[in-house]
């Protein structure tokens, strides 16, 4: 049997690549090139020292036009209009996974391999995909937008195992990136430093204006809305306090600041919401990031349109991140926080 198994270059795709040809698959590695820099260079290089290490077939893919489209320039758009976007879970929906497929078809592959710690059930003709056996590396928050077709032929080799245990097998492989350190960045920044990248690679200017209270009375003064996310409480730049960004007014031009009580959500209202198999309506249990616990909620619809009423207040909920379901450690589905949140 034949595989296509994403590389990254790092120790956990390194890892899965190596499993895979244990247990006697033919393994091809693909490793995508989506930005310039020498970043990308240097996981693309680490993945081929891999595949060399390994004696597999290896081969780059060239997605940058279609990581700008997908990934970039919605990053860019949704915080220039005053969301908090996710571009891990755009990038798997419409770049990683559809990718890896197309080249599964090239290759005419069985199935296609990630390094994602999620852990995956079939039952009949559906896909389940539960969190991983190690919570804390969890990925299934990322995946929830990823088409069912595309998971009934994927495997995800880690999930059920720690992340001391990928390193473990990757010394035994004799794999060089073992001992190499976990990134914690989005793929594309330096530093975690989103605003230098959205003003290098955008067009528009961001100008000072008003940091106001509910009542639109003037605080202070902001240096660009770029600069601020709501639920933000450090860096606001008012003495008093404290202050939580409680909304962005784009068209204004304002910040707008108010108490604790002004960030808390108890019904999130969501748009392009994807469920994993059928649409589940009802009590679960839902992480607004990736890094949350799970709140207890209900799941409802009105006029075509779903919301999540939460048990207990969320704070700093904002337009634009990803709310996703779980019953259990069973993954539902999840879609995109609207604008229009309330207590």
């Amino acid at each position: 049997m034949k595989c296509i198994v994403g590389m990254s270059g790092g120790v956990d795709s390194s890892t899965s690549a190596a499993l895979m040809k244990e247990r006697g698959f033919e393994v091809v590695g693909c490793t995508f090139r989506m930005f310039e820099s020498a970043k990308s260079q240097a996981a693309v290089d680490n993945a081929r020292r891999v595949a060399d290490f390994l004696k597999i077939d290896h081969e780059v893919v060239d997605c940058i036009i279609e990581f700008k489209q997908f990934v970039i320039d919605y990053f860019i758009e949704s915080y220039e209009s005053g969301f908090t976007p996710n571009p891990c879970v755009m990038c798997n929906r419409f770049i990683k996974f559809r990718y890896l497929d197309l080249l599964r078809l090239k290759y005419c592959a069985d199935i296609l391999v990630t390094g994602h710690y999620v852990q995956l059930k079939r039952r009949d003709d559906r896909i389940e995909l539960f969190q991983a056996a190690e919570l804390r590396k969890d990925q299934s928050y990322f995946l929830y937008g990823v088409d069912q077709e595309i998971l009934k032929i994927a495997e995800f080799p880690l999930g059920g195992h720690p992340k001391s245990h990928t390193r473990e097998l990757a010394r035994r492989f004799g794999l060089h990136v073992s001992e190499q350190p976990e990134s914690q960045d989005i793929c594309f920044l330096a530093n975690h430093d989103y605003v230098s990248f959205i003003k290098q690679h955008s067009t528009r200017s961001y100008v000072d204006g008003d940091i106001v209270d509910t009542s639109g009375n003037v605080l202070g003064k902001h240096s660009g809305t770029i600069n601020y996310t709501q639920g933000q409480r450090k860096g606001i730049g008012l003495s008093g306090g404290p202050f939580f960004v409680c909304g962005i007014d784009v068209n204004r031009n304002q910040v707008i600041v108010s108490d604790k009580n002004g960030v808390k959500v108890g019904k999130i209202f969501l748009k392009d919401v994807k469920f994993l198999n059928e649409e589940y309506l009802g009590v679960c249990e839902v992480k607004v990031r990736s890094i949350s616990e799970k709140n207890t909620a209900h799941i409802g619809k009105s006029n075509n349109s779903y919301y999540v009423e939460l048990d207990q207040p969320e704070y700093g909920v904002a337009p634009g991140q990803h709310c996703v379901f779980y019953r259990g450690n069973l993954l539902l589905g999840g879609g995109i926080v609207r604008s229009e949140n309330s207590v």
